[in-house]
């Protein structure tokens, strides 16, 4: 089904339509019985089209449709002068039932609950959380919910937020130490977030807050802690019913950033995780494991063999993913390399990403290799994850937990220091995969995990949670229609 049709509205258009059409194709007046179909048929479509917001005019599809449901009403009230079958009694039950379907449809836009999702473009994790959580909304409820995912860090101020990217992006990949330092530091000191937040409350309150004030969302949801503070605080101050959820996207080493804010929920992706938020002093009733939010993508099977063969390679062979990191191109030269040398006959799939300038050095020493693909930027990873056998990827919380969801064991080459040291953690907790040391060799890693394969598909499996981004959903959806 697609989304539209999984709107409360909607459904309720199509029980009352066929209802009044059933009833009146039943009477000998097919002339009344096909004007009522012409009419429902107008009904249903602009509908569709409205809650589809295929077309601008969403506003124009609404009103088209409530003028059909009227003129349905019209055509009833007409036909009480035909000589049909129908009683005066269900007659007026029908006319009834499309008053109210007029009245819903009138209403939709202001029964419609907005949901705010605030992110950050900071690393792939954040924002990848929030899109499966959109997602896994539309596909449960349809446009039931009206979703928003904001880049609250942009909208807090453009400047602040290009500077805070690229010294995050810089930090990372040049002096990963001094990032190690300042997360540390401002983990063991969580005033330093919270005095950032206050600093800049009187410079942002007028602006959020009229933010807030034209959005009305029913539900904030936040996947990145650092202004969770301000947000929370802003918005409970002029709205006392509001909920305020944190979806924590790193793994149990949690950064104190995260219980700063007044949070009535927080949802995590595993039960170690839970114990650091109760460690940290949250209420243990305050947190749902419920698993980390990925894309639908990962609950479908794929054909391996068709997919290897789409990409023109051999599905007899092994078949290694390589995620580049952005922190060392002669790092990813060289696991290239080791994986070509290890069995030159191997599958090697590298994704490269927006990365322009990796992209052509990495086609350079691949060259003549029949078995090697190169790609940029995708948005079927969800596909390559699922058709690998083995991924050799960074830490990163929002690629681990994909590799997780798509029971795929990991060979970790890089961890940046601080936040992702709990999904590398993770990893060695459970068995997930490995966590290569700084002069390990990947051929090595490789030929354990294939020796060991079966060992790691048990782990894997008892892990993996591809539908955690629906419960997240139903949860979110039950929190909301208790207020009703």
């Amino acid at each position: 089904m697609l989304p539209f049709q999984k709107t409360t509205v909607y459904r309720k258009a199509l029980e009352t339509l066929q209802q009044v059409l059933h009833e009146y194709t039943r009477q000998n007046d097919p002339h009344l019985a096909g004007r009522l179909q012409e009419e429902a048929f107008d009904v249903t479509t602009n509908l569709a089209k409205a809650f589809s917001k295929l077309k601008k005019d969403e506003q124009m599809q609404l009103k088209s449709s409530i003028e059909g449901v009227v003129s349905m009403i019209a055509l009833l009230d007409l036909s009480q002068q035909s000589k049909n079958n129908i009683s005066s009694v269900k007659r007026e039950l029908l006319v009834d039932k499309l008053r109210c379907l007029q009245s819903d449809i009138e209403n939709f836009k202001k029964t419609q609950k907005k949901i705010l999702i605030l992110s950050a473009k900071m690393g792939h994790g954040h924002m990848s959380a929030s899109s499966a959580i959109e997602e896994a909304i539309q596909e449960r409820y349809g446009y039931d919910y009206d979703v928003e995912i904001i880049d609250f860090v942009e909208l807090l101020s453009s400047t602040m937020n290009a500077f805070s990217k690229r010294y995050y992006e810089s930090s990372v990949k040049f002096a990963p130490n001094m990032y190690k330092l300042l997360y540390e530091s401002s983990n063991k000191n969580v005033q330093i977030i919270k005095l950032l937040n206050q600093i800049n409350y009187p410079f942002v309150l007028s602006k959020i807050k009229k933010f807030f004030e034209e959005k009305q969302p029913a539900l904030l949801i936040s996947t990145f802690p650092i202004w969770n503070y301000l947000a929370a605080d802003i918005w409970k101050k002029y709205n006392k019913d509001a909920k305020f959820i944190s979806v924590v996207t790193d793994s149990i080493t949690i950064h104190n950033s995260w219980v700063l804010a007044d949070t009535d929920h927080y949802i995590v992706a595993n039960e170690d995780t839970k114990q650091s938020l109760i460690d940290l002093g949250e209420q243990e009733e305050k947190i749902k494991t419920l698993g980390f939010p990925v894309k639908l993508d990962f609950m479908e099977n794929i054909d391996q063999k068709a997919f290897l063969k789409r990409l023109k390679l051999n599905p007899k062979k092994k078949t290694i993913l390589f995620l580049p990191t952005s922190q060392g191109t002669r790092k990813n030269q060289k696991i290239v390399k080791n994986i070509m040398e290890f069995d030159p006959h191997v599958n090697l799939i590298i994704i490269t990403g927006r990365d322009s300038k990796n992209k052509p050095k990495l086609e350079k020493i691949t060259s003549g290799r029949e078995n090697v693909r190169i790609i940029g930027w995708t948005n079927k990873m969800s596909d390559f994850i699922k058709a690998a056998d083995i991924v050799v990827t960074k830490a990163g919380g929002a690629t681990i937990m994909e590799c997780i969801a798509a029971a795929k064991p990991m060979i970790i080459t890089s961890v940046i220091p601080g936040q992702e040291e709990g999904n590398a953690q993770l990893i060695k907790k459970y068995h997930l995969g490995i966590v290569c040391g700084s002069r390990d060799n990947i051929s090595e890693h490789i030929d354990y995990i294939n020796k060991n394969r079966s060992t790691f598909d048990r782990y894997l499996t008892k892990q993996s949670n591809p539908k955690a981004a629906l419960d997240i959903a139903e949860f979110i959806h039950e929190l909301l229609e208790a207020e009703v």
